[in-house]
Parts: structure tokens; sequence; C-alpha cells
């Protein structure tokens, strides 16, 4: 098949465009041709990928692009206008040139914004686009209902998102690899910035919590020059030093080495490569393994409220310790496999 892919595919790396380059890597494998659209703020690293610089140049490029695709595939965070737009307008134009269309909504603040979309533009650009696109993909649960009550919940599919672990990669030893494979507990803080609540947890942890010599810190920046933050980290962290991982945030080997043996990720909100809200929010998650693949099957969004950088680093240092046990349904499925059924289907 002929795949148009549009979303963000651009560092710093997270999940959302990690499992964007992971669904690129698996169609590749399976010889599908794939050509990409990368609507982050960001540039992408890989010069075949295509960036859009605006509104005008990214209708131009889509509508060049989607010449003589079987599917048009659209991933969004879906609480951005300017994204929106360019949601309906691939669906659109996917559909003029005879593709299939679909749109994954990845997990956000979509469960939020989603419900407080003006009913004059925002909730009819919504509904255009999951009127037209032949299915519409939520990585979760929350997403998923709220995402439906645009629509008939027959045109929506439950998958998680996935970032995918090639042999090469895990099989690789590289420096992080191997300072990762005597820890039994892992736990990223991915793109910090400064100032910022997360990097107040990050702080909090190192001077007042620190963490068992068997658990690794791995810590990729945002900004650079990362040399004079990372060299703070690790005055702070001075006890810990030989637990603590820098990766660059461009670095995708290393932040995938990172991610297969990590068990909780701690990150900014953002959409299409902007962070948003900094100040006092981030996210964290619980991470799932399954081979080569890897789930986000619970998390937690902290808004600061006063003084509650403590008892964040206690709930973390909880969800390090507590299995992750059976995995639930809708894990158990391969979310890959079911995502190429729907383009042949």
């Amino acid at each position: 098949m002929r795949i148009l892919l549009i979303g963000n595919f651009a560092p710093p790396y997270e999940e959302e465009n990690l499992h964007n380059l992971s669904l690129l890597k698996k169609l590749s494998e399976d010889q599908h041709q794939c050509t990409i659209l990368n609507i982050s703020e960001k540039p992408s690293k890989d010069s075949s990928f295509i960036d859009s610089k605006n509104y005008i140049d990214f209708v131009f490029k889509l509508v060049r692009l989607s010449l003589r695709k079987d599917v048009v595939h659209f991933a969004t965070k879906g609480y951005l206008r300017l994204g929106l737009l360019k949601l309906m307008t691939s669906i659109l134009i996917g559909k003029i040139l005879g593709a299939k269309t679909f749109i994954t909504i990845h997990s956000e603040f979509f469960s939020v914004a989603g419900q407080m979309r003006s009913p004059v533009g925002g909730r009819q650009t919504l509904f255009t686009a999951f009127t037209l696109a032949n299915k519409i993909i939520c990585s979760d649960k929350d997403t998923y209902d709220v995402a439906s009550m645009y629509m008939r919940k027959s045109n929506f599919e439950l998958i998680p998102s996935f970032i995918y672990i090639p042999d090469e990669i895990a099989n690789k030893e590289t420096p992080v690899l191997l300072n990762l494979q005597s820890k039994k507990k892992v736990i990223i803080f991915a793109n910090v910035k400064y100032p910022s609540f997360l990097f107040e947890i990050l702080k909090e942890m190192l001077e007042n919590h620190p963490l068992p010599s068997d658990t690794g810190v791995v810590i990729s920046l945002y900004d650079r020059p990362t040399s004079k933050l990372q060299h703070a980290i690790e005055e702070i962290g001075d006890s810990m030093r030989d637990s603590i991982i820098f990766i660059e945030p461009d670095d995708l080997r290393s932040t995938l080495l990172s991610y297969s043996k990590s068990d909780v990720v701690l990150r900014h909100m953002n959409c299409d490569g902007i962070v948003f809200f900094e100040d006092f929010a981030f996210s964290i998650k619980k991470m799932l393994h399954a081979e080569n693949d890897i789930y986000f099957p619970s998390g937690l969004l902290f808004i600061k409220e006063g003084s509650v950088a403590d008892m964040c680093v206690c709930i973390m240092n909880t969800m390090l310790c507590v299995e992750a046990g059976t995995t639930p349904e809708p894990e158990l499925s391969n979310s890959y496999k079911r995502i190429k059924q729907l383009y042949e289907e």
C-alpha cells in the first residue's frame, strides 16, 4: 500500500512521535510505501520526511503528497486550533482523491478540551473530520468516550499507542544500554525544561528522596545547549551520580533504548512539538513491556496546587514499586496488526 502519514515526527522524542515513528518502522518492514508529512513546530531529522511551515504550505504539500495514495492517516493530540484545521483538511483532501482516511487521537488533553470546543468552529471541524474518516483510532478509554460523542461509536476504534523497539536497537551494545542493564528499575524524565514543575519534581527527588542504587534515572533536556543545566543537575544529585544517565533529546536510538528498559516516564504536556503548561503540570505514565513493544496502560496528570513536589515524588516512587500484574484489555491485542487490518478492510 501507498500510505501518507501526517503528524509529529520530529524531536524532542516522547510517546506521541515515538509511536508515529514506530508505526512507520513496522509499515516499512512490511514493504509498504510510506510518505511522511511532519506537522511539528520542530524540523524532522530524517531528510526523507517533509516538513510543513504554515497552513498554506501544508495544504500545497498535502495535495501533492496525497495523490495516488491508498491511505491518508493523520495523528494528533487534538486540541490546537491550527492542528484541527489541518486534520479536517487532510481528511477532506484524502477523500476527494480517493484514499481511505484514518485519524489517531493520542492521549493528552482531548478528554478535557474535546468537550470544551466552541460550538461555532471547533466542534464543527471535529464533526466534519470524524464524519468523513473511515476510522477514528483513540489511544485510551477516556479519549474514546469523549471523541465518540461527536459521531457514532461504530466509527471509533480503541487501539493503545505503542512504541516499537527493533531488534537491531534492543540488542546493540551502547554505553546507555550497559548502564541500564544493571538497574532493576528505571525512570525517565523526558525533555526537562528549566524552570518548570517537572524540574521541581526532579530536584525534589534528587535532594530529598534519593532512589536505591539499583534504580536508574534517565534525563533528557529540552533546550540547547544542555551542558549548563546538566552540570547543575549533576551537582544537585551528586549522591546519585552513578545512577543518572543523560541523553540528548534528538538521540532516537538512546531514547528507544531507555524506554525499552524503563518502568515510568515523566514529561511535560505538549502538542505538535510545542510544550504547554510547564509551570504547573506534567504527565507520568507507567510502562508495560510486551515483547518488542511498549504500551502505556495507566498514567496520571499532575496539576500544581500549593507546594506539592514532595507528594508527587512519593506517588512516583509508589508507582515504581507496584508490579504491573496481568495485562488488561485491550493491551492483549497487537496494536499494529489491528491498524493494518483497518487499512486493508
